[in-house]
This record gives C-alpha cells, structure tokens and sequence, in this order.
C-alpha cells in the first residue's frame, strides 16, 4: 500500500521552518519505499492544490495524508472535513478509532479556512481516502510524542 505524505514551505517571515514538513523529515528514512513524499508545498491555494492533484495522477496512491503547520494548536489534529464555500467533504478515515490509539491527537472540525482547507477539500475531490493533519509548532518537549503519534497515523493508514 502507498501512502502520500505532503507538507508546505514556511510561509511568515518570522518561521524559519514549516513544522509539517519538518515532522516529514524526521521520519523519511524510516520508511525508504513504503512513502511517497511531496514536499514543500507553496503556500498557495492554486499551486498547492495542482501539484498534490498531478501527484495522486501519476503515483496513484492508495491513501494521501496532507499536513500543514498550525501554530496556534499545541497537539496534532486530525481534519474531520473540509469546505469550500457551501460545500462540504468530510473523510472516510474512522478518526473516532485513530484517536482511540494516539496519545497527542485530537479531532478537528476546523480545518483552518485557509490554504490547508482548500487544499484539503480539492484533494477529497479528487482522492476520497485521505486525510489532513494539523501539526503544532516543534519544540523539544513534544516532539517525540508528535514523531510517535504520527507514525501510527500512518500505520493506521493503511
């Protein structure tokens, strides 16, 4: 099973790292041939959104796992839906069962009204298995326990 893993580029001048892509990093050796990474996203609607579509066309994975940096949230969340204008999309992903599982995660319903939502939603479009996840800024005292969760995240991707 392929999964698809995106992250964005840091997008304020005071951020010297987006923490979406900097918890992709961190766990990118461990899974050699099993990810498909696509980093580094451009914080732009359009763009984003276009180079995450092209990607699912030509890997064809099986389940995409978008991550973006939200700074005022302390623990990772997972994105229960995404909206655009009227519309709603929500994942198929039994979140109830993931969070059961994780030790730093919760539910969200608020993907952010912003780049990440956009994205999210134009990805449910055209990819229904899959997934957004929210992730804190980095610091010594909760990366381990982000890195963790994360990566069962991904095991119950699958």
């Amino acid at each position: 099973m392929t999964i698809l893993l995106t992250s964005f580029a840091p997008w304020l001048c005071h951020h010297c790292s987006n923490s979406s892509d900097d918890l992709l990093v961190s766990i990118q050796d461990n899974y050699a041939k099993k990810l498909l990474f696509l980093r580094q996203l451009p914080v732009n609607t359009h763009r984003a959104s276009e180079r995450v579509i092209k990607a699912i066309q030509d890997k064809k994975p099986d389940f995409v796992i978008c991550c973006g940096m939200a700074e005022s949230r302390y623990r990772l969340s997972l994105e229960s839906q995404a909206r655009s204008s009227t519309k709603k999309l929500f994942t198929p992903s039994p979140l109830e069962d993931f969070v059961k599982e994780l030790a730093y995660t919760y539910i969200s319903d608020n993907a952010g009204q912003f780049v990440c939502e956009e994205l999210y939603f134009q990805v449910l479009k055209h990819h229904p298995r899959a997934l957004f996840v929210h992730v804190p800024l980095l610091t010594d005292k909760n990366f381990a326990i982000i890195q963790r969760d994360f990566q069962k995240i991904i095991t119950l991707s699958r």
